[in-house]
C-alpha cells in the first residue's frame, strides 16, 4: 500500500459480504419478514402531558401507541409492544424536559380527537387511521392505508419481524400519504436532488470510501421535512431507512432498527420555521471565532515545517488571505494510513521533520496564522497511548469477548466518549497540544463502529454507531472552548445535534466536474438539518490533480461557501495550477475577506434562528414555482445569489433570477427583474454572482491579510444607489 491517499488506496480489497456500500433492500412485502401493522384502536387514557393507547395489530397482537404534546408546535410519537419511558436526557436535545402544551381529548364513535395550538390530529378506531388537520381544516399529515388487493402497500404503523440473527427482532415503522402538492427536504448530508421526493437514505453514517456521489454520507440525518408544514425526526441513533415516495410514488415510509420507535413530529407554516423547530430542539450554532471565517489552506498533507512555512510566506507575498493552517497525520510519528488502511492517533511528534514545534506555531501565530491539527478515535495497536487506555478501560469493548476493531477489523482501539473518565482523558491529550499552540482540532473518522461494539453505557454499535460522531466531535470542541473560552471544530461527520459545534465538510470528495455538484447538493441538503457553517475540500479530495479550469470553478464558489478551505490529496496551494488560478483566487479570497461582516452577521442570526448560511432556493423563495429543482445555485444568506460553473468548457449558464430586481455585483448596472432564468456569461475568471437590489451588504473598506489584530472599518455596499457608504 503506498504512502499516500489514491483512489486505489480506497479499493474495497474486502469479500463482498464486507463491502462498505450500504444495503438497498426496500421495507416492505420482503421474504423473511413478518409485519404486524396497526389496524384498530381498543382503548384510550389520558394525562397532562399526552394520550395512551392500546392498539391491535392484524395478527391479533397488542401494542401501545402514546402521543404527547410537548410544545405548541411538537408532538411526540411512542410506540412499542409495551409502554415505555424514554430518556428525559438525551445527548440529541438541548433539553429532554419539554415544558408541555395546553390540548384537549375528546372521543366519538369512529375516533379519537386531539385538539391543539389550532391543528386537530385524529385517531380512528377501526380501522386504524392517523390524521393531524390545520385550523382551517387542512391536511397536514396522514399516515397511509391505502390497500391494494386487499394488503397495504405501506402500511401506516406497526412493527417488522425479522428472521435474522444479526438484526434486531422487531423494527418500527411508518408509513405517511404523500398529496400532489407536496415536496421533501431533510436526511442530512447527501449528495442526491435535494428535493427527496422519489428518493430512498439509508440513515448509517459511513466513511464514504473517497466518494460523494452515492448514499454513503458522513451526516445522515433521520429528520425530514415537508412543504405541507410538518417536519418529522426519529430521536434514534439506530440505522433508519427512509423511501419517499420512492417504493410507492404516493407515500413514505421510514423503518428503524431501534427497538421501539420514539418519534417527534412537528409543525411550521414555512421551511424555515420547521428548521427553527428542530434546532430549538436538538441545538443551534456556538458562534465560532470571527478568524474561523477567513480561508483554511491545507495538504493531505504537508510533510515538514519547512514546507508548509514556503506556503505560508507565499501566501502573504501575493497577498492572497488566510488564517488557518491544517496539519494532516504526518505532524505524528507514524502515518498509519499506509500500514493498515485506515488512519490512528498516537499523538507522538515526528520531530525530525516539525523540529521545535512549540516555537513552530508560535511563529505560525505571530503572523496571524491558526493552527488545526488533524486528530482520531482509533488509537494504533502496540502504541503507548493504546497501551494506555487499555490499561485504564478507555477503549470500547466487544461484544463477543476482548476490545473492539473497526467494522472491517482494522487492528485499532476506539476511545469510549461513553465513558466520563475516557471522555477527559481524551480531553487532556488534546490540551497538550492547546498548550502547545494548537487552535482548533480537525476530528476525523469514528465513523466506522462496528455493531458489535459494547460501550461503558452499556449501549452496542447498533445503537451508538450515528451517535458516537457526534460524542467525539463534542469532546473536540469542549477541550477547545474550557481551554481558550472560544471554539471550533472542523468535523467531516456529524449527527443529531452535531450542528451545534460547528464548523463541517464535505469530507472525501471526487476529483470531477460531476463530484463537484453533488458537493453542493450534499451541503444544501444538509443546512436544512441545522449544518450552517458547512464547507468542502475546494479542488475536490481524492483522485488525480485537478484541471486548472475544475480547480478554478471550484474555488469560485468555495471561496464563498460559508466556511472555505483548500485541501486535497494533491497540491492546492493556486501557484500551483498556473498564474490565471493564482489571479482568481486571490481575487475571489479577498472578495471573501471583504464580506467577511456579512458572513458574521449571518451566523449570528443562525444562532438564534438555525438557518444555514448557504441556503437552498426553496428556503429562500418559498413560493416561487419551480424553485425546488434548482441545486446548482444557492443563495448566501438573504441577498445574495451563488451561480457555479459545474461543466468544462463552460462560458455561460443558465440563472434563476428570484421575483424583484437583481443587481450583478461585478457590474450594478446590470439589472436582472426576477422571475425567470437568464442567460449570463461567465467568463474562465468569474462566476455569476447577483445582489438583491436595495440590500445593504456590510463590507470591510480594506483587505486584511488574516482577522486577528485590528480589523478595517466596516462599510455597507449599498444596491439601491450603488455608492459605497460609511
Amino acid at each position: 500500500m503506498t504512502d499516500t491517499y489514491s483512489s486505489d488506496s480506497y479499493s474495497p480489497r474486502y469479500a463482498p459480504e464486507n463491502s462498505f456500500f450500504l444495503d438497498d433492500s426496500r421495507l416492505f412485502h420482503r421474504a423473511g419478514f413478518a409485519y404486524g401493522v396497526v389496524i384498530a384502536v381498543t382503548a384510550a387514557a389520558a394525562d397532562s402531558r399526552g394520550v395512551s393507547f392500546e392498539v391491535q395489530q392484524h395478527d391479533g397482537r397488542r401494542a401501545w401507541l402514546r402521543v404527547q404534546i410537548e410544545t405548541d408546535a411538537i408532538a411526540r410519537l411512542l410506540f412499542a409492544p409495551q409502554p415505555f419511558t424514554p430518556p428525559t436526557a438525551s445527548p440529541m436535545l438541548v433539553s429532554g424536559d419539554l415544558p408541555g402544551a395546553a390540548f384537549d381529548l375528546t372521543e366519538s364513535a369512529r375516533c379519537y380527537t386531539i385538539t391543539w395550538a389550532g391543528r386537530r390530529l385524529e385517531i380512528g378506531k377501526a380501522p386504524f387511521t392517523f390524521s393531524v388537520f390545520s385550523a382551517d381544516n387542512a391536511a397536514l399529515f396522514e399516515l397511509e392505508t391505502e390497500q391494494v388487493a386487499g394488503d397495504f402497500v405501506t402500511p401506516p404503523l406497526g412493527l417488522r419481524l425479522a428472521d435474522h440473527e444479526d438484526r434486531p427482532e422487531l423494527q418500527p415503522f411508518l408509513s405517511w400519504r404523500i398529496h400532489n402538492d407536496e415536496q421533501f427536504f431533510g436526511l442530512g448530508e447527501k449528495f442526491n436532488k435535494v428535493e427527496k421526493s422519489g428518493t430512498r437514505a439509508t440513515i448509517w453514517t459511513w466513511d464514504t470510501g473517497g466518494t460523494n456521489t452515492t448514499d454513503l454520507a458522513y451526516k445522515s440525518v433521520p429528520v425530514l421535512y415537508s412543504t405541507r408544514g410538518w417536519g418529522l425526526m426519529l430521536h434514534t441513533a439506530y440505522r433508519s431507512v427512509w423511501e419517499v415516495g420512492n417504493f410507492s410514488y404516493t407515500s413514505g415510509s421510514t423503518l428503524s432498527e431501534a427497538p421501539t420507535l420514539d418519534a417527534f413530529l412537528f409543525f411550521g407554516s414555512t421551511l424555515k420555521a420547521l428548521i427553527g423547530v428542530y434546532t430549538g430542539l436538538t441545538g443551534r450554532l456556538h458562534m465560532p471565532p470571527l478568524w474561523a471565517f477567513g480561508v483554511w489552506m491545507s495538504r493531505c498533507a504537508y510533510e515538514n515545517r519547512a514546507e508548509v512555512e514556503a506556503v505560508l510566506g507565499r501566501l502573504r507575498r501575493e497577498h492572497i488571505p488566510c488564517d488557518v493552517v491544517h496539519l494532516d497525520p504526518k505532524w505524528m510519528q507514524t502515518h498509519y494510513y499506509p500500514l493498515i488502511g485506515v488512519d490512528a492517533c498516537d499523538f507522538v511528534w515526528q520531530k525530525d521533520a516539525w523540529p521545535d514545534h512549540r516555537q513552530m506555531l508560535a511563529n505560525w501565530r505571530d503572523q496571524g496564522f491558526a493552527t488545526c491539527f488533524w486528530i482520531n478515535p482509533y488509537l494504533p495497536e502496540n502504541s503507548p497511548i493504546y497501551a494506555e487506555a487499555e490499561s485504564n478501560g478507555y477503549l470500547a469493548k466487544s461484544t463477543k469477548g476482548g476490545l473492539a476493531r473497526l467494522a472491517l477489523g482494522e487492528p485499532v482501539g476506539i476511545v469510549d466518549f461513553t465513558n466520563p473518565a475516557a471522555k477527559a482523558w481524551w480531553k487532556g491529550k488534546l490540551r497538550q497540544l492547546i498548550d502547545d499552540g494548537a487552535a482548533v482540532f480537525k476530528p476525523d473518522y469514528g465513523d466506522r463502529v462496528p455493531e458489535d461494539a459494547l460501550f461503558f453505557s452499556g449501549q452496542t454499535g447498533c445503537e451508538l454507531h450515528n451517535l458516537y460522531l457526534h460524542l467525539y466531535a463534542e469532546a473536540a470542541f469542549e477541550a477547545v472552548q474550557e481551554a481558550r473560552g472560544e471554539s471550533i471544530v472542523w468535523r467531516r461527520a456529524g449527527y443529531i445535534g452535531s450542528q451545534r459545534y460547528a464548523g463541517t465538510w464535505a469530507g472525501d470528495t471526487q476529483v470531477s466536474w460531476e463530484a463537484m455538484r453533488c458537493c453542493l447538493r450534499g451541503g444544501l441538503s444538509a443546512g436544512f438539518t441545522g449544518e450552517a457553517l458547512w464547507s468542502h475540500d475546494i479542488g475536490g479530495f481524492v483522485g488525480p490533480k485537478p484541471s486548472e479550469e475544475l480547480y478554478i470553478r471550484w474555488a469560485q464558489w468555495g471561496l464563498l461557501s460559508p466556511f472555505a478551505r483548500f485541501h486535497g490529496t494533491t497540491p492546492r496551494e493556486p501557484w500551483e495550477y498556473g498564474d490565471t488560478a493564482l489571479a482568481v483566487v486571490r481575487h475571489y479570497a479577498q472578495l471573501r475577506y471583504s464580506l467577511i461582516p456579512y458572513l458574521q452577521a449571518l451566523a449570528e442570526e443562525t444562532t438564534r434562528s438555525g438557518l444555514p448560511l448557504m441556503r437552498h432556493m426553496k428556503l429562500e423563495f418559498p413560493d416561487e414555482p419551480g424553485t425546488q429543482t434548482i441545486d446548482d445555485q444557492y443563495m448566501l444568506g438573504p441577498d445574495l445569489l451563488v451561480a457555479p460553473i459545474f461543466q468544462a468548457g463552460t462560458r455561460a449558464r443558465d440563472v434563476y433570477i428570484p421575483a424583484g430586481t437583481w443587481l450583478h455585483w461585478d457590474d450594478p448596472d446590470q439589472r436582472y427583474e426576477g422571475g425567470r432564468y437568464y442567460r449570463v456569461p461567465a467568463p474562465l475568471e468569474q462566476i455569476p454572482v447577483f445582489v438583491r437590489a436595495g440590500a445593504s451588504i456590510p463590507c470591510f473598506s480594506t483587505i486584511p491579510d488574516h482577522l486577528k489584530g485590528p480589523l478595517p472599518t466596516i462599510r455597507y455596499r449599498n444596491f439601491s444607489s450603488h455608492p459605497i457608504a460609511e
